[in-house]
């Protein structure tokens, strides 16, 4: 009679640390998603829109290739990245920037300007 006493308190025991230790696994949240980054070969698309003097689909397919699968949000920076570093002229920036936008069919967020 003792040992039926004694393997149902072991059991239980048992039971009770392995409910514990499953609520602290289950408890975890999951890790967020990685952070969306700009592609490494945006040098390519800085190449092409520093040798273009004419912005067309031909010569920016490379830069949208590049941003496609990105947020507009993220595409846009990159984008914006990208002009920046290939000019210096402050509003030959806005207007190239613009229509590589156009050209790759990203609509910018509101309000969006590249700094």
């Amino acid at each position: 009679m003792a040992s039926k006493n004694m393997m149902k308190n072991t059991i239980a025991l048992i039971l009770a640390i392995n409910l514990v230790f499953f609520g602290f696994t289950v408890a975890q949240p999951p890790p967020p998603p990685p952070a969306p980054v700009c592609p490494r070969d945006i040098q390519a698309c800085v190449n092409v829109l520093r040798a273009s003097v004419i912005l067309n689909a031909q010569t920016v397919s490379r830069c949208c290739t590049l941003v496609a699968g990105l947020d507009a949000s993220v595409a846009s920076v990159c984008l914006c990245n990208a002009v920046r570093i290939s000019l210096l002229n402050i509003l030959t920036i806005t207007l190239r920037l613009n229509r590589v936008l156009e050209i790759c069919r990203i609509t910018p967020p509101a309000g969006f300007t590249c700094a």
